[in-house]
């Protein structure tokens, strides 16, 4: 015999058959991410203090910048954010956006053909930059980093 169905079958399969695209899906490719790979990024204290003791400092307005080449294939950078910076939400953003500047100024001025690890020390009167302050600034020191790890 054949089968009985409800109303509300009826009405659930009807809603179904709304709800799948008429048009055949077209295979899209995941986006791929932006970030900054784990093997660029400084991590470990004694990295920090070899770029400390035997690179070289330049100074901009939110920040100081320490560098030194390293024997990779690439160039790393790592972020300190002191306390003195203000709470956690203001230190993670400020390091957000030191990567961010650093993620669009790397292959631009080339610092992955020069190999260098950079550390960043972000100053506490960054706290009150805006980010277009704050990029500009460490563009600017980006740029002086790159022109003078060439030597």
């Amino acid at each position: 015999m054949g089968r009985q169905s409800s109303p509300a079958a009826a009405v659930r399969v009807a809603s179904a058959s709304l709800s799948r695209p008429l048009v055949a899906e077209r295979a899209v490719a995941p986006p791929r991410s932006e970030a900054l790979p784990k093997e660029k990024r400084l991590a470990k204290r004694r990295e920090f203090l070899r770029v400390y003791d035997t690179g070289r400092k330049i100074f901009s307005r939110y920040s100081v910048l320490f560098f030194a080449p390293n024997d990779l294939p690439y160039s790393r950078i790592g972020i300190t954010a002191t306390k003195k910076l203000g709470k956690a939400t203001l230190r993670n953003r400020l390091k957000r956006w030191t990567r961010e500047v650093y993620r669009h100024e790397r292959e631009p001025l080339g610092l992955d053909q020069r190999t260098l690890d950079v550390v960043v020390n972000v100053k506490p009167n960054a706290a009150a930059a805006t980010w277009i302050e704050y990029r500009d600034d460490l563009q600017k020191a980006l740029r002086r980093v790159a022109g003078e790890g060439r030597v």
